[in-house]
């Protein structure tokens, strides 16, 4: 992560992207959760230390304007649900 920009909040990618990629059914059944947890390690919360155990892990996906504008991105991201903060993201594929 050390080379993204950040969001105002220190969030890396907006939101809204986050939480539609986190909603699509059909992109979370092509990566079963067990398989990010098992290929990295996510660190603890910055905010409350919640270790990697306790926070949200999903496959996140640009939005489709960004492939096409040739700045997609996808990859395995944690989030703590509770302090509403984007912990880890493990990237995958960079268009």
């Amino acid at each position: 992560m050390s080379d993204e920009t950040f969001v105002n909040d220190g969030s890396i990618y907006p939101w809204q992207d986050v939480d539609r990629a986190r909603k699509d059914k059909r992109l979370q059944r092509k990566h079963p959760v067990n398989e990010g947890k098992q290929t990295y390690q996510s660190k603890a919360c910055p905010r409350c230390g919640a270790k990697a155990e306790g926070l949200e892990w999903f496959y996140f996906e640009s939005p489709q304007e960004t492939w096409a504008k040739l700045c997609g991105t996808a990859g395995w991201m944690t989030v703590c649900d509770r302090c509403h903060v984007q912990v880890d993201y493990f990237e995958e594929i960079l268009n």
